[in-house]
């Protein structure tokens, strides 16, 4: 009740345009229209990698990810999670493995993006978290040129041994920008012994080229 009365005098405020929203929302209405009209794409890698993506990095989904990353709104991971679960159509499948994010980072941000995407995209889904990756510290990709990412990809490993992983995996990250961090992931999870590696994101960079509409 007292929450309900509060709302009325200071109404919450969307997480991405800061307009009045519904106290049960995390985005206004304006916003969530913007969101809807979001193109899903999938496109193939230069490695082989198959990648859906919800939306273009630019605009509304370009926001929601600084503030959602950047600005610990988290709030927003559910509004990506959905635009995600539609994009990835009627797979909804196999296994989910979080991007892992380099600990250094992780520690000072207090939370993980991946996992918290992977967590709410399981929700609605037939497919299980595998958290079976894990990433060295390094130099941080945010900023460094394209040519550079693709020649100094992140070390990622393979942990946790007793999970077993299903025929299908699923790498799931909030963006996809050069591809660098993907393959390397794709990479450590087929010498572990997967036949099948494709991944999720939310949004995805003009740079990789042009792409298709997702199943």
């Amino acid at each position: 009740m007292l929450r309900a009365v509060t709302s009325l005098v200071a109404p919450p405020l969307c997480a991405l345009c800061g307009s009045p929203c519904d106290r049960s929302d995390p985005i206004c209405r304006a916003c969530e229209r913007r969101v809807s009209e979001l193109a899903a794409t999938r496109i193939v890698l230069p490695s082989g990698l198959e990648v859906i993506s919800a939306a273009p990095y630019e605009g509304v989904a370009r926001e929601l990810v600084r503030r959602m990353k950047f600005a610990a709104r988290l709030n927003l991971a559910q509004v990506a999670a959905e635009r995600m679960v539609r994009a990835w159509g009627a797979t909804r499948a196999g296994g989910l493995v979080p991007v892992p994010p380099a600990p250094a980072r992780a520690r000072a941000r207090g939370y993980d993006t991946a996992y918290a995407l992977a967590r709410l995209v399981q929700r609605s889904t037939r497919a299980r978290i595998r958290p079976v990756l894990a990433r060295a510290d390094g130099p941080r990709q945010v900023g460094r040129p394209r040519s550079q990412r693709l020649a100094d990809p992140p070390a990622i490993t393979r942990v946790n041994p007793s999970i077993e992983l299903p025929d299908e995996l699923w790498l799931v990250d909030d963006v996809v920008t050069t591809g660098a961090t993907l393959d390397a992931c794709a990479a450590a999870l087929h010498a572990a012994g997967s036949s099948t590696v494709r991944a999720l994101t939310f949004a995805r960079a003009d740079s990789l080229g042009p792409a298709a509409l997702a199943a």
